[in-house]
């Protein structure tokens, strides 16, 4: 495949997005055909872009970092260079059909960043917990320490607190997001923090369309590694959303217990040969 002319550098910010806009326009030799941007996901800094784009009405593919690696292993391009992956992308959205992206409700946004500042507090917690219960058990511990370490996590749990009375908020203002959470705390096993876990990270279920995408997308799908005489245990694949992982594994295996349904279908994957418990508690 051949390209004419030479990639273009835009700043990261509102007028270097007018400027690529400007610059497909008058680059586009057929503009009875749609402009078709796609898009690298990179942590959050492709998002003002995203959002810039669907704001303007302009037809946008937001690809994972691995599907684009994956697609480059498959072309004979063996140098990485901000010019060469630009190409990659092109080439990307001519020979393959992507999916349109779909920018977030303000609602889901906010559930979003709330259930992850929530975790990222937990996360500070945990490694607190350790250290204050090895200090009350040593030797004449000090006092004025183990107030220090109480207060931090007192201050931790304060401000989870204030998420949570904040997350009821914005699903009181939501009843269709108020019933998608509902159905999922009727299950047993999830919870309220899960369920709006479950939610955000789906966007509200409009990234997947039945269970098996679902634990796809959570990367709890089981892969098989078997050549010749060699086979490994399945497990899953973790390729996918960490934090809906974790959302769906912990009560998947919480559900062995409270979900009689449940355990019977973990019995049955278990009686499966080569179905290891974890591979067998996915959802």
């Amino acid at each position: 495949m051949r390209f004419h002319g030479k990639p273009a550098t835009f700043a990261n910010d509102a007028a270097g997005f007018t400027a690529l806009l400007t610059w497909a326009a008058a680059h586009q030799e057929q503009p009875q055909v749609p402009c078709w941007y796609v898009v690298e996901a990179t942590g959050v800094y492709h998002e003002e872009l995203a959002y810039f784009l669907a704001d303007h009405r302009q037809a946008l593919s937001v690809l994972l970092p691995h599907k684009v690696k994956h697609f480059a292993h498959s072309t004979q391009v063996k140098s990485k260079t901000d010019a060469l992956d630009a190409r990659l992308l092109c080439q990307l959205g001519l020979e393959r059909q992507l999916p349109p992206w779909q920018p977030l409700t303000p609602a889901m946004r906010q559930l979003r960043f709330l259930t992850r500042e929530r975790a990222g507090l937990r996360r500070q917690a945990s490694p607190l917990k350790s250290p204050l219960h090895a200090h009350q058990h040593t030797y004449q511990p000090d006092p004025q320490a183990l107030t220090r370490r109480r207060r931090q996590l007192a201050w931790l749990d304060e401000l989870v607190a204030e998420i949570d009375a904040q997350l009821a908020q914005v699903v009181a203002a939501e009843p269709e997001l108020a019933r998608k959470l509902a159905y999922l705390t009727g299950i047993p096993g999830i919870g309220l923090v899960s369920a709006c876990i479950i939610v955000a990270e789906t966007s509200g279920f409009a990234l997947v369309e039945n269970e098996r995408q679902l634990a796809s997308y959570a990367g709890l799908d089981v892969v098989q590694r078997q050549s010749g005489a060699t086979a490994r245990t399945a497990s899953v694949s973790k390729r996918g959303n960490a934090r809906l992982r974790v959302a769906l594994y912990l009560p998947a295996v919480s559900s062995l217990t409270h979900n009689v349904q449940q355990k019977a279908f973990y019995t049955r994957l278990r009686a499966r040969a080569g179905q290891p418990a974890k591979s067998a508690s996915r959802p």
